[in-house]
C-alpha cells in the first residue's frame, strides 16, 4: 500500500557548499518512492522536475538533486508517496495494483453526498465531503463481456479501477472505499457518477481492488 510522507528540510541538509548548484538531498524513505504525487518546494516555491530538480527513485534513500543554486538557510519541503514494505501476500497484491493505478492512472476527487431526512423521510439537507483518490479510467471494449451482459456498455459509460480502500494519508479526509452513487471529478474538471461496482477482486476473501462502471455527467445543466 502507498504511504504519503512529508519531509521538512533545509539547504544545510544537502551535500555541497552554501550557494552551490547540483546539491543533493537524500530522503528517509523505506519504500520505493513514486513520481506521481511528488511535490518539491524550496523557500515556498514549487519546483519543476528536470528544470529545477531531478530525482532517483529507490527503495531506500531516494535522492533529489537541485539543479540551481541552493543556500543553507532555504526551507525545503518534499511530499511523496512510497510503497510500504510488507510480507503479507494480500498487501503485496494491493501494492502491485495500486502502483499500476498510481503510475498509469490519474488523480481525482471523490465527492460523496449525504442526505439528512426528517421524521417522515423528507430530505431536509444535503452535505458533501471530498476525498483525494487515484483511479484508472478505461473505455469499455468488446472483451468486457460481463459489462455487456449486464447492459452497462452504453454511451457515456466507462470502467474505472479503484484501490480497495483509500487511507487518510491519501484522501486527506479519512479512510474511504468507492461506492455506488459517489461522484468523481477528474483533472479536466469533468464529472462522473459511479453507477455500479461490478467486481471486488478478492483473494481468499481479502479484497484487492475494485472495478466500477462510471457515467459522465454534466453538472452545469
Amino acid at each position: 500500500m502507498l504511504n504519503v510522507t512529508t519531509e521538512n528540510k533545509t539547504g544545510a541538509d544537502c551535500t555541497g557548499n552554501d550557494g552551490a548548484a547540483s546539491r543533493v538531498l537524500t530522503l528517509s524513505n523505506t519504500g520505493l518512492t513514486q513520481q506521481n504525487g511528488l511535490l518539491v518546494y524550496a523557500s515556498g516555491l514549487a519546483l519543476t522536475l528536470t528544470t529545477d530538480y531531478t530525482i532517483t527513485h529507490s527503495s531506500t534513500g531516494s535522492t533529489i538533486t537541485f539543479v540551481n543554486k541552493l543556500w543553507n538557510d532555504m526551507a525545503i519541503i518534499v511530499k511523496y508517496y512510497q510503497q510500504r514494505t510488507t510480507t503479507n501476500v494480500y498487501d503485496i497484491m494491493r501494492d502491485d495494483i495500486q502502483g499500476i493505478i498510481t503510475e498509469h492512472g490519474t488523480e481525482a476527487t471523490l465527492i460523496r453526498q449525504t442526505e439528512t431526512t426528517d421524521s417522515v423521510g423528507g430530505v431536509t439537507a444535503v452535505s458533501e465531503e471530498e476525498y483525494a483518490i487515484y483511479t484508472m479510467i478505461q473505455d469499455i471494449t468488446k472483451k468486457d463481456r460481463q459489462i455487456h451482459e449486464m447492459g452497462l456498455a452504453i454511451p457515456g459509460n466507462s470502467k474505472a479501477f479503484f484501490f480497495h480502500e483509500y487511507l487518510d494519508e491519501i484522501t486527506g479526509n479519512g479512510t474511504i472505499s468507492v461506492e455506488v452513487g459517489d461522484m468523481l471529478k477528474d483533472t479536466d474538471a469533468k464529472y462522473w457518477r459511479v453507477e455500479q461496482i461490478i467486481a471486488e477482486r478478492k483473494g481468499d476473501a481479502q479484497e484487492i481492488f475494485r472495478v466500477g462502471i462510471i457515467k459522465k455527467i454534466d453538472l452545469s445543466v
